[in-house]
């Protein structure tokens, strides 16, 4: 009778073992052989619908390109907004010598429940590796999770498994995992071995407000909401200040009725001196002096640059890219905007700013001229 029971007590045993086995098991992945990029970093994103304008960007200036967005189909096949071919944007982004990456969900998603429905323990192996199926057949460099919004509460607990296993799956291939956070708060689905599993959070230091808040009109992206930012993530959150790379527009907000968003593009298009100002009428945004000033902060203290999105900026030389770039190339000393002298008369032209710790030949400190093919017109 004793050796019954002792019997039936280890089937059962064994039974719970192999019930817990099946509803924990994850896949097994290699060993980690990601490498670190220790190098200052300046991350543009680039939504599908611009892929388009590639041929006009300084890819140049960018170390690493976030493709916006992918998403999941029920069966967890990975699509891509718009049906874009990314094929010929990764090609020209290696070309850059950059990293290009495949950007994840977004903000406001409508899909929640194709997403709730995949990262569930019995459905997130086989998502995940369809995930990274997909990174290595479109030679992606690898996934920047942008979950948030609505998504982050639908998800809830399954946010941190899915993150911590993505990095696993990825890390095995040599492939790297960011993700978009917001700017002074995480949400509490997010916990921290989930923040320490991404290789840098890029962070949105933007959207302080916007259209849809109409009695909070004003600055969106202020200096000030980027010294809020590091202190939260460095202080508060305790991520090493390397990991910490720092958003900044490349667009604004014109309350104007009907309000809208409106690209540094259209801002310079109106008249080019709203390049050295972050507001007109009822148009906020950041011009060159901003994106300057948040650069060098970016410099000193933290692992890079991140852009949204850099098909909103401007050609030629009143470019925030360009800016941010010259700043970056300016080295530890301070940063002067000098405007080109191409008549010589002393007084610099204001659509060509230059960045620099010294005046470059044939530049000068004002944006004062009128004219600067005739030396005899000036103010």
């Amino acid at each position: 009778m004793k050796s019954l029971i002792g019997l039936r007590l280890i089937l059962v045993s064994i039974s719970i073992l192999l019930f817990s086995s099946c509803s924990t098991k994850t896949a097994s992945y290699g060993p980690d052989i990601y490498k670190p990029d220790t190098g200052f970093k300046v991350v543009g994103y680039l939504s599908t619908e611009s892929i388009g304008m590639m041929d006009e960007l300084e890819l140049d200036k960018l170390t690493y390109l976030n493709l916006a967005f992918g998403n999941p189909d029920k069966e967890g096949n990975m699509l891509v907004s718009g049906n874009a071919d990314i094929a010929a944007a990764v090609k020209k982004g290696h070309e850059a010598r950059l990293k290009v990456f495949i950007s994840l969900a977004g903000g406001g998603r409508p899909d929640t429940a194709i997403w709730k429905s995949l990262l569930l323990p019995e459905n997130r192996s086989s998502f995940i590796s369809k995930l990274v199926s997909f990174v290595e057949a479109n030679n992606l460099d690898g996934i920047d999770v942008d979950i948030e919004g609505n998504l982050l509460p639908t998800i809830g607990e399954s946010y941190n498994p899915f993150v911590i296993e993505l990095r696993k799956a990825l890390h095995a291939k040599g492939k790297g995992i960011t993700t978009a956070l917001g700017a002074t708060g995480s949400h509490k689905a997010i916990s921290q071995e989930a923040l320490e599993a991404y290789d840098f959070i890029n962070v949105m230091v933007y959207d302080k407000t916007g259209i849809w808040r109409p009695n909070q009109i004003g600055p969106h992206s202020p200096y000030s909401y980027a010294e809020e930012a590091i202190r939260f993530w460095t202080v508060e959150k305790k991520i090493p200040a390397e990991r910490i790379i720092l958003g900044v527009p490349f667009y604004g907000f014109d309350f104007t009725p009907p309000a809208r968003y409106i690209s540094f593009k259209e801002i310079i298009d109106i008249d080019a001196s709203n390049g050295y100002r972050d507001s007109i009428d009822m148009k906020y945004y950041n011009g060159i002096p901003t994106i300057v000033k948040k650069t060098e902060l970016a410099k000193s203290n933290l692992g890079g640059v991140m852009i949204w999105e850099i098909a909103y900026d401007v050609k030629g030389e009143m470019s925030l890219l360009r800016a941010l770039d010259q700043t970056i190339k300016a080295g530890s000393a301070p940063v002067t905007t000098f405007y080109k002298d191409e008549d010589g008369d002393g007084f610099g032209n204001q659509t060509k700013p230059f960045q620099a710790g010294v005046a470059p030949q044939g530049y000068v400190s004002n944006r004062d001229d009128t004219d600067d093919t005739n030396a005899k017109i000036h103010p």
